[in-house]
C-alpha cells in the first residue's frame, strides 16, 4: 500500500510540476507582450490549476475505461479457455468414469487378498489356541490346589494329563486312573462340574465319564448317569465347592 501511495504522489507531483512549468512559460510570454504583473500572476495560477484539474479528470475517466476493457478481455479469455472447448460428451464420459471409480474401487490382486485372508485365519486360530491353553493352565492349577493334600505327586501329575485329554477332546482310552483319599463322592462330583464349567467343550455326560475313568476306584460302584445327575448337588457342602467363575485362578 505504501508503494502504491508513493507512485500516486510521484505521478501527481510530476503533473503539478509540468503545469507549473507551463504556467511560468505563459506568465513570461504575457509579460513580454506588455501585460502587468497581476494579470500574469493570475494567468499562472489559473493555467496551473486548470492543468492539474484536467489531468485528474482524464485520469479518473481513463482508469475506469481501462478497468472495463481489462475485465471484458479477461471474461473473453475465460470463455475461450481450453476446458470450455472440450466437447460435452467427453465431460460426461469423465464424470461417469469418476463415479465408477468411487462406486467400484479397485480390488487388490487375488494373490494378495488370499494372503491377507490366510493371515487373518492364522491370527484367529492362534487366538483360539492361546485362549484354550490359558483355560487348560487354569484348570490344572485349580486341580493341583484342590487335590494337593489328597493325591500323590505322580497322581497329581496324571490328573493334569487327564484334564488335558478332556479339554483337547482326545479319546478317553488314554486316561489313567488316580487314587484319591479323604474325599467324598460329592467332592469328586463338584470337581467334575467345575472342570466342565471351566471348558464347556462337551455335554455333562462326558464330564461324568471323565470322572468315572479318572477316579475309577472311588467311583467304581456309581454309574455314569448317576454321576451326571449329582454333579451340582449341595453346592457349598464338602471340601470341594462349586465354582461358577474361574477368574481368580
Amino acid at each position: 500500500m505504501k508503494i502504491k501511495y508513493f507512485e500516486y504522489i510521484t505521478v501527481y507531483l510530476s503533473v503539478f510540476l509540468v503545469c507549473v512549468f507551463v504556467g511560468v512559460i505563459g506568465r513570461l510570454v504575457l509579460l513580454e507582450k506588455g501585460a502587468d504583473e497581476y494579470t500574469a500572476g493570475v494567468f499562472f495560477w489559473i493555467s496551473t490549476g486548470f492543468g492539474v484539474l484536467i489531468f485528474a479528470i482524464l485520469s479518473l475517466f481513463l482508469n475506469d475505461l481501462a478497468e472495463r476493457l481489462v475485465n471484458r478481455f479477461l471474461k473473453a479469455e475465460k470463455n475461450e479457455s481450453p476446458e470450455s472447448r472440450i466437447p460435452n460428451e467427453n465431460l460426461e464420459k469423465t464424470e461417469e468414469e469418476l463415479q465408477d471409480a468411487l462406486i467400484k474401487p479397485e480390488m487388490p490382486e487375488n494373490r494378495n487378498a488370499a494372503i491377507d485372508i490366510q493371515q487373518l485365519r492364522e491370527q484367529q486360530q492362534n487366538t483360539i489356541k492361546n485362549q484354550k491353553q490359558a483355560r487348560i493352565d487354569i484348570a490344572i492349577r485349580y486341580a493341583q490346589q484342590e487335590f494337593a493334600l489328597y493325591l500323590s505327586d505322580d497322581d497329581l501329575k496324571q490328573l493334569g494329563r487327564n484334564i488335558i485329554i478332556y479339554a483337547e477332546g482326545i479319546n478317553f482310552e488314554k486316561i489313567k486312573p488316580v487314587k484319591v483319599r479323604d474325599l467324598s463322592n460329592l467332592d469328586l462330583y463338584h470337581f467334575g462340574w467345575n472342570i466342565w464349567n471351566c471348558f464347556k467343550v462337551s455335554r455333562q455326560d462326558r464330564a461324568a465319564q471323565f470322572l468315572k475313568l479318572t477316579f475309577a476306584d472311588a467311583l467304581k460302584d456309581v454309574e455314569e448317569n448317576s454321576i451326571k445327575t449329582h454333579l451340582k448337588d449341595d453346592e457349598q457342602k464338602g471340601l470341594i465347592k462349586i465354582i461358577e467363575d474361574f477368574t481368580d485362578f
